[in-house]
């Protein structure tokens, strides 16, 4: 029965991918051949034409920041390598696909494996409608739409997908049953947590999801559970993202804080697991006092982050200087703060109040047929 429920759910998430795919594609058409939709796209197929033809990226990067030229050790480039290698592999089978096309077709591509993985994870959990709904909302969101259609070109819809698969796979080995499935769901999600950290220097915001649920997990249990998993899974990314780029070792301008916002946190998780954990087996009178302990750790490390921050303060606010008063940095429209109009265009306040209206309805009355009124008109009002 359960493999009868999982084929049938399948067309529905086939529909859902396709939708999705569909409405990126767009008018892509009209889109000069050897053009892009965004700035930052000329520059990752700039870097991904300069690693086929010579394996590897230069040390700098002499179209910026002249006379000197930008560090490319303190950039994470892992999307242009990810950009011509595949190419490279689809010649294989293409031989007539350019590099081009790889860069215009990709951000359509990952965002939708983003999309069906994290789909199939909420039809495992809660169910083949929760999922269809968050699906649909997601695939049609503005905000997502206009930063993975074809011919876009920049590396968002990749890093999404690699933060999806990084969480959603982590999230699954805490599900699994037996301890061999979950440590190889661990270590998958701690690989690509390493392949996040080498694409985005904002990966942590991915990072704290799961910083998040085991520290609730840590505050919730009376025993430690699942420290050695957890163990590994840092030892995935923590000491190869230390080696594998200068940015996590001695990074500065835009990299300064990287290894403190992606490398200390969960190594500060493991260590509170490990101090409570030694405690409570060391010494008989605290282990009634568990969750106690949990949560002076906890506010020890919180007091010494809000330390940290506080004494590098002025580094946050300095990070741009001196390039951030030049003419071009002015101009940069993604370095303005954005007006109200902005949010209401991209995301809309009605929007994800409706959205999470009907994903709460789904998931307390799924067994209704009455569902499909309001997802009916919610697909009409999207579309048309």
């Amino acid at each position: 029965m359960q493999v009868l429920k999982n084929i049938s759910c399948i067309p529905v998430l086939v529909s859902l991918l396709f939708l999705a795919f569909w409405i990126r594609l767009g008018d892509v058409g009209d889109i000069p051949d050897g053009q892009f939709t965004g700035n930052d796209g000329y520059f990752y197929y700039w870097q991904a034409s300069l690693i086929s033809e010579h394996g590897q990226l230069p040390a700098r990067d002499m179209h910026r920041w002249l006379p000197l030229g930008r560090d490319l050790g303190q950039t994470l480039n892992l999307y242009g390598y990810v950009l011509a290698y595949t190419h490279k592999v689809i010649m294989w089978v293409f031989p007539n696909l350019t590099l081009y096309h790889v860069c215009r077709y990709m951000p359509v591509v990952c965002f939708c494996i983003g999309l069906g993985a994290l789909c199939l994870y909420l039809y495992h959990t809660y169910g083949l409608m929760f999922s269809f709904i968050a699906g649909v909302i997601l695939a049609t969101l503005p905000g997502t739409i206009n930063r993975s259609t074809a011919g876009f070109g920049d590396r968002d819809a990749f890093c999404l997908m690699i933060g999806i698969l990084a969480v959603v796979t982590y999230l699954v080995s805490l599900q699994v049953d037996t301890s061999r499935k979950r440590l190889i769901w661990t270590l998958t999600s701690g690989v690509i947590v390493f392949l996040g950290g080498l694409s985005w220097e904002g990966f942590g915001v991915f990072l704290s999801v799961i910083i998040a649920v085991e520290l609730w997990r840590f505050l919730t249990t009376e025993t430690e559970e699942g420290l050695v998993p957890y163990a590994l899974w840092v030892c995935c990314f923590v000491p190869t993202l230390y080696l594998a780029s200068p940015a996590y070792r001695d990074g500065y301008g835009f990299a300064e804080h990287l290894a403190a916002f992606v490398l200390i946190p969960p190594l500060m998780l493991l260590a509170m697991r490990t101090i409570r954990h030694l405690l409570l087996v060391k010494v008989e009178r605290y282990r009634p006092h568990a969750r106690t302990i949990s949560l002076v750790l906890t506010l020890t490390c919180v007091t010494l982050a809000l330390g940290y921050v506080w004494t590098q303060q002025n580094t946050f606010a300095d990070t741009t200087v001196p390039i951030s008063d030049t003419p071009v940095m002015q101009a940069m429209t993604e370095l303005r703060a954005p007006h109200f109009g902005f949010w209401v265009f991209r995301y809309g306040g009605v929007f994800i109040i409706g959205s999470m209206g009907l994903i709460i309805a789904c998931q307390r009355y799924s067994d209704q047929t009455c569902l499909i009124v309001p997802l009916v008109l919610f697909i009409a009002t999207t579309f048309f």
